[in-house]
């Protein structure tokens, strides 16, 4: 009996390392497929992730945001717009690539749109800085903040545009200067400080040359205003890769040009009534010492004006 009980045991036993043999075996045709399943999943893992990373560097060199989108159209003008702007002109750029690859249907529909983005930010950005330089005539010395120098850069490429903003703070600076002169020769400074000009009419030398003193100091501060602003031979350095606003070489003579075209405008409203006066001056009949005098005096300004230009 006992080893009829031992045999029934060890019959037991074979019958239990079977089934886990069989287990087992299952065990690893099942682990076999998990990590062919693991292997393959792992492969498309990467694929997807290449893919997505190509994806991302398209719509980061061809694509803009919503933000910048957002800030080109309605934001205020802030450094968000210029960022959002420089943006617009790299996508453009890159865009000239796809033209030379068999994709140039996408590039050239790109290029379409950027260019729809490009101008409606340059006519924006015009009508701000017209607003900006209109606040220019409401004081004697105003101060140029740095948004409205870089927005002046930027317009320096679309140079109509760029016209009508030198346009504007022509004619707000002239008026401003037409008042100061005649504040200058009727009322003098703050609290009768300096006197008015006009006191010294009786005096041909004094008079001729107060009103050359006050206006070669108008020019300078006027002058320097302008060059703050429109500053022609300006190079922006902000952008990455050392992409920057500037006037393009060969243009140089054109601002220098827009420079001088500004400061004529704003002197013109000075001119006449100064050249009434030397005129009343020189009808006076004055000795001919002191007319020696006043053309020495107009020479020697006429000299030193020259050489601010």
């Amino acid at each position: 009996q006992a080893l009829d009980r031992v045999e029934g045991e060890v019959h037991a036993l074979d019958d239990s390392w079977k089934k886990i043999e069989e287990a087992l075996s299952s065990c690893s045709a099942s682990t076999g497929d998990i990590i062919s399943t693991t292997e393959r999943l792992q492969q498309e893992l990467e694929v997807i992730t290449q893919r997505q990373e190509i994806v991302s560097c398209f719509l980061r060199d061809y694509q803009l945001s919503n933000e910048e989108i957002h800030a080109l159209r309605e934001e205020d003008i802030d450094e968000k717009f210029f960022k959002a702007l420089l943006h617009v002109q790299e996508i453009h750029s890159n865009c000239k690539v796809l033209l030379r690859t068999h994709h140039q249907r996408a590039g050239l529909e790109l290029m379409d749109m950027m260019s729809v983005y490009q101008e409606g930010a340059y006519e924006r950005l015009c009508r701000w800085v017209q607003v900006e330089c209109k606040k220019l005539g409401d004081t004697d010395n105003p101060e140029v903040s740095e948004l409205l120098k870089k927005a002046v850069r930027c317009l320096k490429e679309r140079p109509v545009l760029f016209k009508y903003c030198a346009e504007e703070v022509a004619n707000m600076r002239h008026h401003a200067l037409f008042r100061r002169f005649i504040s200058a020769l009727t009322r003098g400074g703050p609290g009768g400080l300096p006197r008015p000009i006009e006191v010294h009419a009786h005096d041909p030398l004094r008079y001729v040359g107060d009103m050359l003193g006050w206006l070669h100091q108008a020019l300078a501060s006027e002058r320097e205003l302008i060059a703050a602003l429109l500053d022609p031979d300006a190079i922006s350095d902000s952008g990455p890769a050392n992409h920057r606003h500037s006037v393009r070489e060969g243009d140089s003579s054109k601002g220098e040009s827009d420079f001088t075209f500004v400061l004529d405008r704003i002197f013109e409203g000075a001119c006449r009534p100064f050249k009434v006066r030397v005129e009343q001056v020189l009808q006076s009949q004055p000795s001919l010492i002191v007319s020696y005098k006043l053309s020495n005096t107009l020479e020697f300004y006429g000299y030193t004006v020259s050489l601010k230009f």
